[in-house]
């Protein structure tokens, strides 16, 4: 294919992951900061369906022998040591601080969120920032020791078996973790879709979606891709500035790889405002109730801590190796330990730090919540 057919593969990979985040709620503040809080586990439902059902697709192709037919052969996330620590660290504290990750970010301009542009420069300086920094981290060896270390591969073990067992344990801790999330009771008292349209401007369930994520990330797989949204940004920056006469040296040549994950990043836009459109959920410039009332009403401070966020978004996920979606929903998949590293950082730190913005102030975030889902914010 030609740079242009990635190029359109990646938008079409990018749309329709898009508009799976903008219908189960991904591109909300109000889910990403309860999911850190742990007041609403809806987006981690999805996740754990969305690695589920990756994981079982990977494993069963590959016990089935059809792997190679299909293309199939996931990228396994480097093993990388303290960059995990050091990169996880960063992310963490602007995930939280933020309530955005990089693909939450492009889907939220979609959906007409135009706070979100904000971040969405900070992202893309952060990537230069990066590059900048790149030699120095290398000499200051943080970066460049790489390793493809996985679970199964430690233990001995065949790929396929493990991926399907894998899989059904995440499937389970979905299931659990429903039983548990504290946002169940309150969605019993949502008044049900009472016609179609109704139907089509809910949220969709965290199962269905979780499934359909899984199914694009192996879609991606197939076209010999990964679906990483830092990495795609990244992607995108390089190609920008090669353009300019000034390539990245983190990325000094465009490749047909590129193309694809620029187009992956690009697309998420298209596919959540089409999504927001059809929902009739599209709101120019609303600024998340929870985010003005128990954060700051102040806006150079909401949208400086959007901004910055956003850069240390990019630093965090280009230094520890992955985001949200690239580092655990796409990772988890192929038992890469170096995901399970950067991601159980990243999370850790973002409970910790949202848990350190809203306290004393639960209540705040809990009461906006009703004008939070009204908002579709």
């Amino acid at each position: 294919m030609e740079f242009s057919s990635y190029l359109l593969m990646g938008l079409i990979t990018g749309a329709l992951f898009g508009a799976v985040l903008h219908k189960v709620g991904a591109v909300r503040y109000s889910r990403v900061e309860g999911l850190l809080l742990l007041k609403d586990l809806k987006i981690l439902k999805f996740a754990f369906v969305g690695v589920g059902t990756a994981s079982i697709l990977y494993g069963l192709a590959f016990l089935l022998g059809v792997n190679d037919a299909l293309n199939i052969h996931p990228r396994i996330m480097p093993y990388m040591g303290v960059a995990h620590i050091l990169g996880g660290f960063l992310f963490g504290i602007a995930f939280a601080a933020s309530g955005l990750c990089p693909g939450t970010c492009l889907a939220r301009v979609g959906s007409g969120k135009w706070i979100a542009f904000a971040a969405v420069i900070g992202l893309m300086l952060g990537i230069v920032i990066y590059d900048l920094l790149y030699p120095f981290l290398v000499d200051a060896g943080i970066l460049g020791n790489k390793k493809a270390i996985t679970i199964y591969g430690v233990f001995g073990l065949p790929y396929g078996v493990v991926a399907v067992l894998w899989g059904v344990l995440f499937m389970f801790l979905a299931y659990l973790a429903n039983k548990r999330d504290p946002a169940v009771e309150l969605e019993k008292n949502e008044p049900k879709p009472e016609s179609f349209i109704d139907l089509l401007k809910n949220e969709w369930h965290w199962f269905p979606s979780g499934v359909l994520a899984g199914v694009i990330i192996v879609w991606a797989t197939m076209q010999g891709q990964f679906l990483g949204f830092s990495g795609s940004i990244l992607s995108f920056v390089a190609w920008i500035a090669y353009e300019l006469g000034h390539p990245l040296g983190v990325v000094p040549v465009i490749d047909e790889t590129i193309m694809w994950r620029a187009g992956l990043a690009m697309g998420v836009i298209p596919g959540a405002f089409i999504s927001s459109y059809l929902s009739r959920t599209l709101k120019f410039d609303v600024v998340p109730p929870s985010f003005a009332e128990a954060v700051s009403p102040i806006p150079w401070v909401r949208l400086s801590l959007v901004f910055f966020g956003g850069v240390f978004l990019a630093l965090g996920a280009m230094i520890g190796g992955g985001c949200t979606t690239g580092a655990f929903l796409a990772a988890y998949p192929t038992l890469s330990v170096g995901s399970l590293l950067q991601s159980g950082t990243f999370f850790l730190v973002g409970v910790l730090t949202a848990n350190l913005i809203y306290f004393g102030r639960w209540h705040q975030f809990l009461k906006s919540k009703p004008a939070a889902d009204l908002l579709y914010d």
